[in-house]
């Protein structure tokens, strides 16, 4: 059971630094995809358009140092939390 959970923070980790630094890597593009979730069509929350560059460098972060947590099983309840809110928004989001 210790090698399954090991293996699968080792590979969900990995797979949060990627994806946080591919979007880290083309900030404004992720911002103009936040900028489209905010349109009334979709949240309809366009009072956080002018925030989504800062937002999108903030998810950025915050998904790389998940990532780096999960890697090093740094406080792991907080971490699993965090990781499974985070998964749930994008999959229920696209």
């Amino acid at each position: 059971m210790k090698i399954a959970v090991l293996i699968a923070r080792v590979l969900v980790g990995s797979l949060f630094i990627v994806s946080g630094l591919i979007k880290a890597n083309d900030a404004l593009g992720f911002m103009y995809k936040l900028e489209e979730y905010f349109e009334p069509g979709a949240l309809n929350l366009p009072g956080l358009a002018p925030y989504a560059l800062g937002l999108g460098m903030a998810i950025c972060i915050g998904e790389i140092l998940l990532g780096v947590a999960l890697l090093l099983g740094a406080f792991p309840r907080t971490t699993a939390v965090l990781t499974g809110l985070m998964m749930g928004f994008f999959t229920w989001l696209n």
